[in-house]
Protein backbone atom coordinates (compact mmCIF):
# COMPACT_ATOMS: atom_id res chain seq x y z
CA UNK A 1 0.00 0.00 0.00
CA UNK A 2 1.10 3.48 -0.30
CA UNK A 3 0.45 6.70 0.84
CA UNK A 4 -0.28 10.55 -0.90
CA UNK A 5 -0.39 12.76 1.95
CA UNK A 6 0.45 16.18 0.01
CA UNK A 7 2.90 18.54 1.98
CA UNK A 8 1.87 22.27 2.58
CA UNK A 9 4.93 24.43 2.84
CA UNK A 10 4.25 28.39 3.99
CA UNK A 11 7.01 30.76 2.99
CA UNK A 12 7.26 33.78 5.45
CA UNK A 13 8.70 36.82 4.15
CA UNK A 14 10.21 40.11 6.36
CA UNK A 15 12.63 37.68 8.38
CA UNK A 16 9.87 35.19 9.01
CA UNK A 17 10.28 31.10 9.02
CA UNK A 18 9.35 28.37 6.61
CA UNK A 19 6.41 26.48 8.43
CA UNK A 20 4.58 23.01 7.22
CA UNK A 21 1.98 21.73 8.05
CA UNK A 22 1.77 17.52 7.32
CA UNK A 23 -1.39 15.37 8.33
CA UNK A 24 -2.74 18.02 10.20
CA UNK A 25 0.31 18.87 12.38
CA UNK A 26 1.35 22.49 12.43
CA UNK A 27 5.87 22.21 12.63
CA UNK A 28 8.40 25.20 12.55
CA UNK A 29 10.17 24.77 9.34
CA UNK A 30 13.56 26.17 9.96
CA UNK A 31 15.78 24.19 7.52
CA UNK A 32 17.17 26.08 4.16
CA UNK A 33 16.07 22.10 2.33
CA UNK A 34 12.54 20.58 1.88
CA UNK A 35 12.35 16.91 1.02
CA UNK A 36 9.46 15.49 -0.30
CA UNK A 37 8.46 12.44 -2.64
CA UNK A 38 8.12 12.18 -6.51
CA UNK A 39 4.58 13.11 -7.48
CA UNK A 40 3.68 14.83 -4.12
CA UNK A 41 2.48 18.00 -4.08
CA UNK A 42 3.26 21.36 -1.52
CA UNK A 43 1.60 24.01 -1.12
CA UNK A 44 3.82 27.12 -0.82
CA UNK A 45 2.01 30.81 0.91
CA UNK A 46 3.51 33.43 2.01
CA UNK A 47 2.96 35.19 5.03
CA UNK A 48 4.02 38.34 6.04
CA UNK A 49 3.85 40.03 9.89
CA UNK A 50 5.52 43.61 9.09
CA UNK A 51 4.01 45.81 6.10
CA UNK A 52 1.96 45.31 3.45
CA UNK A 53 2.65 43.34 0.66
CA UNK A 54 1.06 43.53 -2.42
CA UNK A 55 3.03 41.67 -4.97
CA UNK A 56 4.42 38.14 -5.55
CA UNK A 57 6.20 36.81 -8.26
CA UNK A 58 6.79 32.57 -7.13
CA UNK A 59 9.20 30.51 -9.56
CA UNK A 60 9.14 26.58 -9.16
CA UNK A 61 11.98 25.26 -10.43
CA UNK A 62 10.40 21.85 -12.82
CA UNK A 63 7.54 22.44 -10.78
CA UNK A 64 3.81 20.64 -12.38
CA UNK A 65 0.30 21.21 -11.56
CA UNK A 66 -1.90 18.54 -10.39
CA UNK A 67 -2.80 17.33 -14.52
CA UNK A 68 1.28 16.73 -14.48
CA UNK A 69 1.02 20.11 -16.89
CA UNK A 70 4.40 22.86 -16.29
CA UNK A 71 3.48 25.13 -13.59
CA UNK A 72 6.70 26.98 -13.07
CA UNK A 73 5.92 30.30 -11.67
CA UNK A 74 2.48 32.08 -10.07
CA UNK A 75 1.58 35.59 -8.75
CA UNK A 76 -0.72 34.71 -5.98
CA UNK A 77 0.21 35.01 -2.54
CA UNK A 78 -1.27 30.87 -2.10
CA UNK A 79 -0.48 29.34 -5.36
CA UNK A 80 -2.19 26.37 -5.94
CA UNK A 81 -0.39 22.94 -5.32
CA UNK A 82 2.83 22.55 -6.88
CA UNK A 83 3.89 18.81 -7.86
CA UNK A 84 7.28 17.03 -8.63
CA UNK A 85 7.00 14.22 -11.17
CA UNK A 86 10.68 13.44 -11.52
CA UNK A 87 13.35 12.85 -8.74
CA UNK A 88 16.13 15.55 -7.98
CA UNK A 89 16.99 18.63 -6.20
CA UNK A 90 15.44 21.62 -7.33
CA UNK A 91 14.90 25.61 -6.39
CA UNK A 92 11.99 27.65 -5.03
CA UNK A 93 12.06 31.64 -5.06
CA UNK A 94 9.92 34.05 -3.95
CA UNK A 95 10.00 37.81 -4.58
CA UNK A 96 7.58 39.56 -2.08
CA UNK A 97 7.32 43.48 -3.16
CA UNK A 98 5.41 45.64 -0.41
CA UNK A 99 3.44 49.01 -0.71
CA UNK A 100 6.39 51.00 0.17
CA UNK A 101 8.04 49.83 -3.04
CA UNK A 102 10.60 47.26 -1.04
CA UNK A 103 11.16 44.01 -2.23
CA UNK A 104 12.00 40.71 0.04
CA UNK A 105 13.93 37.58 -1.47
CA UNK A 106 13.22 34.25 0.17
CA UNK A 107 14.03 30.45 -1.29
CA UNK A 108 13.98 26.81 -0.27
CA UNK A 109 15.82 23.85 -1.60
CA UNK A 110 13.45 21.36 -2.71
CA UNK A 111 14.88 17.41 -2.57
CA UNK A 112 12.72 15.59 -3.99
CA UNK A 113 13.22 10.88 -3.48
CA UNK A 114 12.23 8.48 -6.47
CA UNK A 115 9.83 5.98 -5.71
CA UNK A 116 7.48 3.53 -6.18
CA UNK A 117 9.28 0.71 -3.41
CA UNK A 118 11.66 -1.10 -5.51
CA UNK A 119 11.41 -5.08 -5.85
CA UNK A 120 12.40 -7.62 -2.74
CA UNK A 121 12.26 -10.54 -2.60
CA UNK A 122 10.93 -11.53 0.79
CA UNK A 123 11.98 -15.62 1.91
CA UNK A 124 9.18 -18.22 2.08
CA UNK A 125 8.00 -19.81 5.17
CA UNK A 126 10.87 -21.31 6.42
CA UNK A 127 12.16 -22.97 9.59
CA UNK A 128 15.75 -24.35 11.58
CA UNK A 129 17.00 -27.10 13.54
CA UNK A 130 16.18 -27.04 17.22
CA UNK A 131 19.09 -25.16 19.30
CA UNK A 132 19.99 -23.63 16.08
CA UNK A 133 18.58 -20.67 14.79
CA UNK A 134 18.93 -18.87 11.55
CA UNK A 135 18.81 -15.43 9.56
CA UNK A 136 16.28 -13.69 7.95
CA UNK A 137 17.51 -11.58 4.87
CA UNK A 138 15.41 -9.34 2.50
CA UNK A 139 16.52 -9.46 -0.87
CA UNK A 140 16.18 -5.60 -1.29
CA UNK A 141 17.82 -3.45 -3.68
CA UNK A 142 20.28 -0.83 -2.29
CA UNK A 143 17.86 2.57 -1.76
CA UNK A 144 18.32 5.53 -0.61
CA UNK A 145 16.41 6.53 2.44
CA UNK A 146 14.60 2.55 2.49
CA UNK A 147 13.54 1.87 6.11
CA UNK A 148 12.90 -1.42 7.61
CA UNK A 149 10.82 -2.43 10.77
CA UNK A 150 10.18 -5.61 11.92
CA UNK A 151 8.12 -6.85 15.02
CA UNK A 152 11.25 -7.70 17.12
CA UNK A 153 11.76 -4.09 16.94
CA UNK A 154 15.07 -4.62 14.70
CA UNK A 155 15.73 -1.89 12.29
CA UNK A 156 18.19 -3.83 9.67
CA UNK A 157 17.85 -5.70 6.31
CA UNK A 158 18.31 -9.10 8.04
CA UNK A 159 17.48 -10.83 11.76
CA UNK A 160 18.63 -13.11 13.56
CA UNK A 161 15.57 -15.71 15.28
CA UNK A 162 16.39 -18.47 17.62
CA UNK A 163 12.44 -19.64 17.97
CA UNK A 164 9.20 -20.18 15.66
CA UNK A 165 7.05 -17.81 14.88
CA UNK A 166 5.67 -15.04 12.15
CA UNK A 167 8.14 -12.33 12.07
CA UNK A 168 7.04 -9.35 9.77
CA UNK A 169 8.55 -6.34 8.58
CA UNK A 170 7.30 -2.80 7.20
CA UNK A 171 9.42 -1.42 4.38
CA UNK A 172 9.30 2.27 4.36
CA UNK A 173 10.67 4.94 1.68
CA UNK A 174 10.87 8.62 3.40
CA UNK A 175 11.54 11.99 2.07
CA UNK A 176 11.93 14.13 5.41
CA UNK A 177 8.79 13.12 7.12
CA UNK A 178 6.96 12.38 3.90
CA UNK A 179 6.37 8.58 3.34
CA UNK A 180 6.61 7.83 -0.07
CA UNK A 181 5.67 4.38 -0.13
CA UNK A 182 4.93 1.21 2.65
CA UNK A 183 5.29 -2.88 1.68
CA UNK A 184 4.39 -5.07 4.76
CA UNK A 185 5.08 -8.97 4.66
CA UNK A 186 5.07 -11.49 6.76
CA UNK A 187 7.39 -15.49 6.68
CA UNK A 188 6.67 -18.46 9.43
CA UNK A 189 9.43 -19.81 10.74
CA UNK A 190 8.93 -23.51 12.30
CA UNK A 191 11.66 -25.62 14.51
CA UNK A 192 12.24 -28.40 12.91
CA UNK A 193 13.00 -31.82 15.74
CA UNK A 194 16.76 -33.30 15.14
CA UNK A 195 16.92 -36.64 14.87
CA UNK A 196 17.27 -39.44 17.95
CA UNK A 197 20.53 -41.24 18.16
CA UNK A 198 21.80 -43.42 21.01
CA UNK A 199 24.74 -46.22 20.89
CA UNK A 200 24.74 -46.47 25.09
CA UNK A 201 27.57 -46.54 27.15
CA UNK A 202 30.57 -47.94 26.24
CA UNK A 203 31.28 -51.05 25.81
CA UNK A 204 33.69 -54.57 27.01
CA UNK A 205 34.47 -57.22 23.57
CA UNK A 206 37.41 -59.08 22.73
CA UNK A 207 38.87 -58.79 19.38
CA UNK A 208 37.21 -61.03 16.71
CA UNK A 209 33.94 -60.74 18.91
CA UNK A 210 31.39 -59.48 16.77
CA UNK A 211 29.09 -56.70 18.26
CA UNK A 212 26.37 -54.99 16.45
CA UNK A 213 25.74 -51.09 16.85
CA UNK A 214 22.17 -49.72 16.07
CA UNK A 215 22.01 -45.82 14.80
CA UNK A 216 18.35 -45.82 15.34
CA UNK A 217 16.81 -43.02 13.98
CA UNK A 218 13.92 -43.07 11.91
CA UNK A 219 12.81 -43.09 7.73
CA UNK A 220 14.88 -41.02 5.48
CA UNK A 221 17.62 -40.96 7.71
CA UNK A 222 20.83 -40.99 6.28
CA UNK A 223 24.00 -42.56 8.98
CA UNK A 224 27.74 -41.37 8.54
CA UNK A 225 29.89 -43.69 10.75
CA UNK A 226 33.64 -43.40 11.71
CA UNK A 227 36.15 -44.64 11.41
CA UNK A 228 35.22 -46.54 8.55
CA UNK A 229 32.41 -44.31 6.49
CA UNK A 230 29.80 -47.02 6.61
CA UNK A 231 26.63 -45.37 5.52
CA UNK A 232 23.91 -48.65 6.97
CA UNK A 233 21.58 -47.85 10.38
CA UNK A 234 23.74 -50.79 12.02
CA UNK A 235 27.46 -52.19 11.92
CA UNK A 236 29.13 -54.78 12.88
CA UNK A 237 32.16 -54.12 14.75
CA UNK A 238 35.11 -56.70 15.90
CA UNK A 239 37.92 -54.39 17.25
CA UNK A 240 38.55 -52.35 20.35
CA UNK A 241 38.06 -48.63 19.55
CA UNK A 242 35.92 -45.64 19.16
CA UNK A 243 33.06 -45.66 16.83
CA UNK A 244 31.22 -42.48 15.99
CA UNK A 245 27.68 -42.45 14.01
CA UNK A 246 25.96 -39.04 12.47
CA UNK A 247 22.01 -39.44 11.78
CA UNK A 248 21.24 -36.85 9.36
CA UNK A 249 17.23 -36.27 8.64
CA UNK A 250 15.17 -34.86 5.79
CA UNK A 251 15.16 -31.09 7.52
CA UNK A 252 19.01 -31.33 7.38
CA UNK A 253 18.83 -31.86 11.11
CA UNK A 254 21.70 -33.78 12.52
CA UNK A 255 22.76 -35.48 15.85
CA UNK A 256 25.83 -37.48 16.69
CA UNK A 257 27.25 -39.76 19.26
CA UNK A 258 30.19 -42.12 20.22
CA UNK A 259 30.50 -45.16 21.92
CA UNK A 260 34.05 -46.82 23.11
CA UNK A 261 34.34 -51.16 22.88
CA UNK A 262 36.86 -51.70 24.96
CA UNK A 263 39.09 -54.48 25.20
CA UNK A 264 38.57 -56.81 28.16
CA UNK A 265 40.39 -59.86 26.58
CA UNK A 266 44.05 -60.64 27.90
CA UNK A 267 46.41 -60.77 25.12
CA UNK A 268 48.94 -63.10 24.38
CA UNK A 269 51.74 -63.71 21.87
CA UNK A 270 52.88 -67.29 20.98
CA UNK A 271 56.15 -67.83 19.01
CA UNK A 272 57.04 -71.14 17.98
CA UNK A 273 60.82 -72.27 19.14
CA UNK A 274 61.43 -74.53 15.96
CA UNK A 275 60.19 -75.07 12.20
CA UNK A 276 60.91 -76.82 9.40
CA UNK A 277 60.63 -75.38 6.38
CA UNK A 278 60.93 -78.54 3.75
CA UNK A 279 58.04 -77.16 2.09
CA UNK A 280 55.25 -79.55 3.10
CA UNK A 281 52.91 -76.95 4.20
CA UNK A 282 53.69 -77.70 7.63
CA UNK A 283 55.48 -75.36 9.83
CA UNK A 284 57.19 -74.07 6.82
CA UNK A 285 57.35 -70.47 8.15
CA UNK A 286 58.74 -68.71 11.63
CA UNK A 287 55.76 -66.89 13.02
CA UNK A 288 53.94 -65.48 15.43
CA UNK A 289 50.64 -66.27 17.12
CA UNK A 290 48.41 -64.00 18.47
CA UNK A 291 44.69 -62.63 19.80
CA UNK A 292 44.96 -59.12 18.82
CA UNK A 293 45.66 -56.67 16.18
CA UNK A 294 48.20 -54.22 17.03
CA UNK A 295 48.71 -50.64 16.07
CA UNK A 296 51.99 -50.71 14.72
CA UNK A 297 53.80 -53.99 14.07
CA UNK A 298 57.60 -55.18 13.16
CA UNK A 299 59.08 -58.70 13.19
CA UNK A 300 62.99 -58.94 13.53
CA UNK A 301 64.63 -62.49 13.76
CA UNK A 302 68.86 -62.65 14.92
CA UNK A 303 71.04 -65.07 15.14
CA UNK A 304 73.16 -65.78 18.25
CA UNK A 305 76.17 -63.09 16.99
CA UNK A 306 73.24 -60.69 17.16
CA UNK A 307 72.69 -60.47 13.08
CA UNK A 308 69.38 -59.52 11.54
CA UNK A 309 68.05 -62.23 9.48
CA UNK A 310 65.07 -61.13 8.85
CA UNK A 311 62.50 -58.46 9.05
CA UNK A 312 59.11 -57.42 8.53
CA UNK A 313 56.37 -55.05 8.47
CA UNK A 314 53.74 -57.09 7.38
CA UNK A 315 51.58 -58.12 10.13
CA UNK A 316 50.73 -61.72 8.04
CA UNK A 317 54.24 -62.22 6.61
CA UNK A 318 56.47 -65.02 8.44
CA UNK A 319 59.70 -66.26 7.62
CA UNK A 320 61.05 -68.98 5.09
CA UNK A 321 64.43 -69.58 7.19
CA UNK A 322 65.95 -68.77 4.23
CA UNK A 323 68.98 -65.69 4.42
CA UNK A 324 70.63 -64.10 1.64
CA UNK A 325 69.20 -66.40 -0.54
Amino acid sequence: MKMNNNIFVYLKTVLLLFSIVLSNELFSFDKDTLFICKTHGIKYQNITTAGKAVAWLWNFQSGSDSTGASFTSSTDSAPIPVFYNTAGIFLTTIKTTFSTGADSFDQVIVVVRDWPMPKFYFPDDTGFCAGAGMQITLNTTAFPNLNYLWNTGAATRSISVNSAGTYSVILTIQAGTDICETVYDTVDVTTYPSPSVNLGPDKFMCQNQVIVLNAGGGAGDVYLWQPDNEVTKTINVSMPGIYKVRVTNADGCFAEDEVEMLDSCPHYVFVPNAVSPNEDLLNDLFTKVWNFKPKEYTFRIFNRWGELLYETNDINAGWDCKFNS
